[in-house]
């Protein structure tokens, strides 16, 4: 009933009374932006009346993830990997927010940063590749002195 009473407001173009508010920005305007996987605009978005809670906000839509895990389970290894980076930027372009009643909360997605996610966790993976590859140089030298 709460549900059907904030859609008949929000048509009606009035919030109800407890409602919470949800304003969206980012250094990069136009990024589509979903509040629990339902389309809620464009950045930047002005003060929108949300029902109070704990939601997800991202700037990718379910449908492009379903995509992407669909290419993780099925496709080659080339694709698996380029989907494992793009979900580093969904991770950094997605961000839990808290609505609280009569309170605006206003979010800021850094385009900078998602753009960057992918690079970053590349240098992460073959630093941990090429660390755990030196380390066995250093321990197989360590062995052959002991041994011989």
């Amino acid at each position: 009933m709460t549900t059907i009473g904030l859609v008949v407001l929000l048509v009606l173009g009035q919030a109800p009374i407890d409602s919470g508010y949800i304003a969206v920005n980012s250094n990069l305007p136009g990024l589509a932006v979903y509040l629990e996987g339902d389309y809620l605009g464009r950045t930047p978005i002005e003060k929108t009346p949300v029902e109070p809670g704990s939601y997800l906000l991202t700037i990718v839509s379910n449908d492009s993830l379903e995509n992407i895990y669909a290419r993780i389970r099925t496709g080659t290894l080339g694709k698996k990997l380029s989907s494992v980076w793009t979900l580093t930027a969904i991770d950094a372009g997605t961000h839990q927010v808290e609505i609280g009643p009569n309170t605006l909360t206003e979010v800021f997605i850094d385009y900078g940063a998602v753009l960057a996610a992918p690079t970053k966790a590349k240098w992460l993976a073959g630093c941990g590749v090429g660390g755990l590859f030196g380390l066995g140089v250093i321990i197989g030298a360590v062995l052959a002195q002991l041994i011989f």
